[in-house]
């Protein structure tokens, strides 16, 4: 998945509440409203646009040191800057950011890494008095059993040279375009290569289904006397994130996911209570002409929630004329659950599996992922059988030969 955002990058002069010298607000940027598997990436332009060093005004009577945005690829001591973004982008995350100005996520987990640097210029005499590169992470983590959670910039002050030595200061927040808020994260110093947390919460309040555009923000400065106000510099652009409340899904609270994201329902040969369905599953996904459900191979299941198609797709692959052999019970695939079912897809199969397991697949297994992942009605996923280690093609067609297959 990749898509292009516009770049957005602001440098604001704010005066409230001092720091050391500085003057720095966390209220005059308050928000408007507020898998082991591979994460999915999303592309996020990044530009040094708006007032930078290259715009910057000096002489004229002016006086005092200003703080303006720089490309770090502009710095001095290019050797050390390499080696320490390459630090950070091998941090351990829920999930790793291994470039920067991506975002990379699951369902409920992203992060996003910015490299942010500035110069600080004597606006008397237009000389440079000090530099400094930071590495800026977004990371959040997603409450799916809630509507509320907790988002977390880490910046680390990388490099400092000259008065960018004496430290810099910030905080952490985001905007939303509707539908939700945030609060402000406390104001920090950042000791020089020492990373720090900047947490936030974010609420989308209400029960309403509500597909949110949140923008996290770092606004900062540094602690030099007689700087002109900080900066505020928005990590990456909008991203998506849904939240409902639907009753059938989880608990009343509600909760919220990446929805862009496809997730994968694993469902296991290994174990005893799913062994005999996953091999169904599995023969179904290597025969059917559709590969359903096999990523790489075929599309994506798609959910249903409505309860009458639901009975037509069970009665359409299982019909009650199909003979039970005894402890066994008649399973279908694609599931009944979803808009690839019998009843609107004759390229579907089913087999004879113990019933017990058959039970305990949908009940014990499927059902909780589907609230864990907050699979709506028309949300996709794939689906996963997990093997015996170094199985072989041969050895998996026999197996599933030995099932007792539905008529026709």
């Amino acid at each position: 998945m990749t898509t292009r955002h516009s770049p957005r990058r602001i440098f604001s002069l704010i005066t409230a509440i001092s720091v050391v010298g500085c003057t720095l607000s966390a209220t005059a940027a308050s928000a408007d409203t507020a898998s082991a598997e591979r994460p999915g990436i999303l592309w996020q332009s990044v530009s040094q646009a708006g007032q930078d060093c290259a715009n910057l005004q000096t002489g004229g009577g002016r006086v005092g040191t200003a703080a303006c945005l720089t490309s770090p690829e502009s710095l001095p001591d290019q050797a050390h800057r390499s080696e320490a973004l390459q630090r950070q982008l091998a941090a351990p995350a829920a999930v790793v950011c291994t470039a920067k100005d991506q975002l990379f996520f699951n369902r409920t987990e992203s992060c996003l890494f910015e490299e942010v640097a500035y110069r600080l210029i004597d606006l008397q005499t237009g000389k440079e008095v000090g530099f400094a590169d930071m590495a800026v992470k977004s990371l959040v983590t997603l409450d799916t059993r809630t509507r509320t959670w907790t988002q977390r910039i880490n910046a680390t002050v990388m490099i400092a040279e000259g008065a960018a030595k004496l430290g810099t200061a910030g905080f952490a927040t985001a905007t939303c375009s509707s539908g939700c808020t945030a609060t402000n994260s406390a104001i920090r110093t950042l000791p020089f290569q020492v990373p720090v947390d900047f947490d936030y919460q974010v609420t989308s309040a209400g029960s309403n289904l509500d597909n949110l555009k949140i923008t996290p923000s770092f606004t900062f400065q540094s602690i030099t006397p007689a700087v002109w106000g900080p900066i505020r510099e928005e990590i990456g652009s909008a991203v998506d994130v849904r939240c409902d409340s639907t009753p059938t899904v989880g608990p009343n609270t509600g909760g919220c996911v990446y929805a862009q994201f496809t997730p994968t329902y694993d469902v296991s040969t290994l174990n005893n209570d799913t062994a005999q369905v996953a091999w169904h599953i599995q023969w179904a996904q290597r025969n059917l002409a559709g590969k359903w459900g096999r990523k790489g191979l075929g599309p994506e299941l798609t959910r249903t929630m409505d309860a009458a198609v639901i009975t037509a797709n069970r009665n359409a692959a299982c019909p009650a004329s199909i003979p039970r052999p005894t402890g066994k019970s008649c399973d279908e695939y694609p599931f009944a659950s979803t808009y690839q079912g019998g009843s609107l897809n004759p390229d579907h199969s089913c087999s004879m599996v113990p019933a017990t397991q058959n039970s305990l697949e949908g009940s014990r297994y499927r059902r909780p992922w589907y609230a864990a992942n907050r699979v709506l009605d028309k949300d996709k996923f794939w689906v996963n059988v997990v093997l015996p280690a170094g199985i072989t093609d041969q050895e998996i067609a026999e197996k599933t030969r030995a099932f007792v297959k539905c008529p026709g």
